[in-house]
């Protein structure tokens, strides 16, 4: 076999490691019910669940209690409805968002959030632009 040959077949290999590596680092899009149902068959990564905040029931968040507890209940994109728990400080303008992403875990009667991704519609609203007379 020449150099060559042998060069273009470590590259290959080298290629198809990079892809199956980046493969097992990836986490699914998931609803609450899949999420749940991922646990029970033994599903140990994390997934995202895309939802809304549910606005009717209350969240849970009492800073001098103990700041790193946040419960709220979320509605996925198929209707699932959730409690969420979060163990790290509320983020800010939470009740504002249109869009939640979670990361993280079912548990039980949960799911356990371990990041939460939100969108502010304020923050992608322009700018009034002020005319001079």
């Amino acid at each position: 076999m020449k150099p060559l040959h042998i060069a273009l077949i470590l590259i290959a290999g080298l290629g198809v490691a990079t892809v199956v590596s980046l493969y097992g680092n990836t986490t699914k899009y998931v609803s609450f019910a899949e999420a749940k149902s991922l646990k029970e068959e033994g599903y140990s990564k994390n997934v995202h669940v895309v939802c809304t905040l549910n606005k009717s029931k209350p969240i849970v968040y009492d800073a001098q209690k103990d700041a790193n507890h946040l419960e709220f209940y979320a509605q996925d994109s198929l209707g699932n409805e959730s409690m969420v728990v979060y163990l790290k400080p509320k983020p800010q303008d939470l009740e504002r968002t249109e869009r939640i992403v979670l990361n993280g875990k079912h548990q039980g009667k949960y799911f356990h959030a371990e990041t939460i991704l939100s969108k502010c519609p304020s923050k992608y609203e322009d700018a009034p632009i002020a005319i001079n007379p």
